[in-house]
């Protein structure tokens, strides 16, 4: 069985300052563009756009059943910050794994 802890043990990391305030530049950077980008489209919506993004989201919550509907929105979270992470490396030279 994998153990993950085992594996960070052994692994020697060696990270630099100036690595970490790259990366968190790069996450600030990545935030700024999706708030700025989500407030373009927003404001672009049409009144029965927004009504249905609106109507979505409940639906979201109003789910067979509580466990179902937290279970439905993680995977939804999951697969969100997974395409996310994808763009990012995409737009951002690839610093992340996806390269």
């Amino acid at each position: 069985m994998f153990d993950m802890r085992w594996e960070m043990e052994k692994a020697k990391f060696d990270v630099q300052r100036s690595d970490v305030l790259l990366f968190l530049d790069g996450h600030r950077f990545a935030g700024e563009l999706i708030a700025n980008e989500r407030a373009k489209r927003l404001q672009q919506l049409t009144r029965e756009e927004s009504f249905f993004e609106y109507d979505s989201l409940c639906g979201m919550c109003e789910a067979r059943s509580p466990k179902d509907g937290i279970e439905m929105l993680e995977r939804r979270r999951i697969s969100f910050l997974l395409e996310r992470r994808k763009t990012m490396n995409r737009l951002g030279g690839g610093f992340g794994a996806d390269r």
